[in-house]
């Protein structure tokens, strides 16, 4: 008896997933992106599409790139991808403290050696060259992390 009802709860439980993993919609798009967003679709042959998404339903995504509408089903879709930005705010930082550091070293040795150890004119040097090394290395910081575009999958498929 036990048996029974163990093997008809295992039955009923490989029915239930099997069907929810079946059921697979287009619909966690929606969370994840609105209408207007660039997205790059990969088709089921693995041709990758980039357009802006102008419609979105359980069953069907339709872009709109060089003037022309193009659907895809949901059967036709693998995945998925949008353009994200990289933030500059970690690059900035990132920058200005190895710029800061550099300026230092290399400002440090045109102090002179024989300025006395409270003069105010000593460490103008260091000074001088870790407020340029860090506005400097903040600059290269915020382009390098300007020019950084990663893509993320917000759709995939199940096989």
């Amino acid at each position: 008896m036990t048996r029974d009802i163990c093997a008809a709860a295992a039955a009923a439980a490989f029915l239930f997933f099997a069907t929810a993993a079946g059921a697979q919609t287009l619909r966690p798009l929606e969370d994840l992106t609105v209408l207007g967003t660039t997205v790059y679709v990969v088709d089921t042959s693995g041709e990758e599409t980039k357009g802006r998404i102008v419609g979105l339903t359980d069953l069907a995504l339709t872009l709109k790139f060089d003037d022309t509408r193009q659907q895809f089903a949901l059967a036709d879709v693998a995945r998925v991808e949008r353009q994200k930005r990289d933030p500059v705010r970690n690059g900035v930082l990132i920058g200005a403290a190895a710029g800061a550091l550099a300026g230092f070293t290399l400002g440090k040795p045109m102090d002179s050696a024989a300025c006395p150890q409270r003069g105010p004119e000593c460490g103008q040097g260091a000074l001088i060259g870790t407020i340029g090394g860090a506005f400097w290395g903040a600059v290269g910081g915020w382009i390098v992390d300007a020019l950084v575009h990663t893509r993320e999958s917000v759709y995939v498929a199940h096989p």
